[in-house]
């Protein structure tokens, strides 16, 4: 796995150029790399899911705000039962079938209104907690915070909890990865919770050897598997290469850009080969947030 600043330090040593200048263009560069390939995989590995109550006789919903396309709709009844809502694509259609203002216990379409708005049919007849789910691919997040490394940290074997000696975690390092970087443990673990500025912990348990005074890191990294993290590097490449009139260096970072995409497509993009959300087969929101209030708000 490459964090934000190890894909940095590998742009430098690859260009041979470490200009302040060239560094901000790469770091913008790998950004949209990465966003690119997260975009022609259908964000297959960003795909998230929230819900929010319906409301009686009400007919239209906003989408959650970092929504960029839904990709499917669950109704769930008040008995607890979730029913899959299939799409109607056709504005005409979804007019037409409105000429009767049926209402119901349970949806059987839905209708993407404008950028931000889904309605249900028939309309809700009850109001249900959480009783509308989507499913959709959001926005992309840009990676901007370089890697912490101050102070040192004790580890257990067994163990999700993690105590540095001065340190200054923030809670704002919550969903970034931790490595112990002393060469006794080869695994990457997700931070999940932030404790004070000595104490993290980590959404799995601590495998590797027990001890203190360890070095570590810990850094943004980006989201899909770790053998494409060097493809936001090569895109960077393709780009500065191409503005030296390197055509040569340029295609060959291009090329090997596309070819990621294509071998990623082929072993993740599927519900089959990958743990992610796929329109095809609806799986459990574990992003699933509770509504604010009980007006359709998310």
């Amino acid at each position: 796995m490459a964090t934000w600043t190890q894909s940095q330090a590998k742009f430098q040593r690859i260009s041979a150029d470490t200009t302040a200048e060239a560094l901000t263009q790469a770091k913008d560069d790998m950004n949209i790399g990465a966003a690119k390939f997260n975009s022609a995989l259908d964000r297959y590995f960003t795909r998230k899911a929230k819900s929010t109550d319906t409301v009686a006789t009400q007919q239209y919903y906003q989408t959650p705000p970092d929504c960029i396309r839904v990709r499917g709709v669950t109704n769930t009844l008040s008995n607890g039962r979730k029913y899959p809502v299939r799409q109607i694509r056709s504005e005409y259609e979804w007019r037409a079938i409105n000429t009767i203002q049926q209402t119901g216990n349970w949806a059987t379409y839905y209708f993407v209104r404008g950028a931000d708005e889904i309605g249900l049919w028939p309309i809700p007849s009850q109001a249900v907690t959480n009783g509308l789910e989507i499913y959709y691919e959001p926005r992309d997040h840009q990676i901007t915070n370089e890697d912490y490394t101050t102070g040192t940290i004790t580890v257990t074997n067994g163990s999700t909890t993690v105590t540095g000696s001065g340190t200054t975690f923030t809670n704002t390092m919550v969903g970034r990865i931790f490595q112990v970087t002393d060469g006794s443990d080869g695994y990457n673990y997700k931070i999940a919770a932030y404790a004070s500025s000595t104490g993290i912990t980590l959404e799995e348990p601590y495998i590797g050897l027990s001890g203190s005074g360890k070095t570590f890191n810990i850094g943004e990294s980006f989201i899909f598997p770790d053998e494409y993290h060097d493809a936001p590097v090569d895109f960077a490449l393709g780009r500065y290469f191409e503005v030296r009139n390197n055509a040569d260096r340029a295609t060959y970072h291009n090329g090997k850009f596309q070819l990621a995409i294509a071998d990623a497509k082929a072993k993740y993009a599927s519900s089959s080969a990958s743990q992610v959300i796929t329109e095809d087969a609806p799986a459990y929101n574990f992003w699933q947030l509770p509504p604010t209030a009980a007006t359709g708000t998310w």
